[in-house]
């Protein structure tokens, strides 16, 4: 079943995760802060369906994001990485 929910475990808490927000939780686990275009890169999943699935993850407190200034003009670069 596509739809299908697979149950995880995420730091000692029963998560219910879908398949692509466990594909995020594993990349960010093992990859270590990424910004939206390397997860979209590296997952090759539209952009949207990524930024998406980050949203519901960062509300259910499993992901934060921060931003790092390089010191350059211009935004800062925004990275995900596994709530600590």
């Amino acid at each position: 079943m596509a739809n299908s929910i697979l149950y995880s475990r995420f730091m000692d808490a029963n998560v219910m995760l879908s398949p692509i927000q466990n594909n995020l939780v594993k990349l960010l686990k093992n990859g270590g802060p990424l910004t939206r275009k390397e997860i979209v890169n590296q997952l090759a999943t539209p952009r949207t369906t990524v930024f998406d699935n980050l949203t519901k993850l960062q509300k259910r407190k499993v992901v934060e994001k921060f931003s790092r200034n390089s010191g350059k003009r211009g935004r800062p670069k925004v990275y995900w990485r596994l709530q600590k």
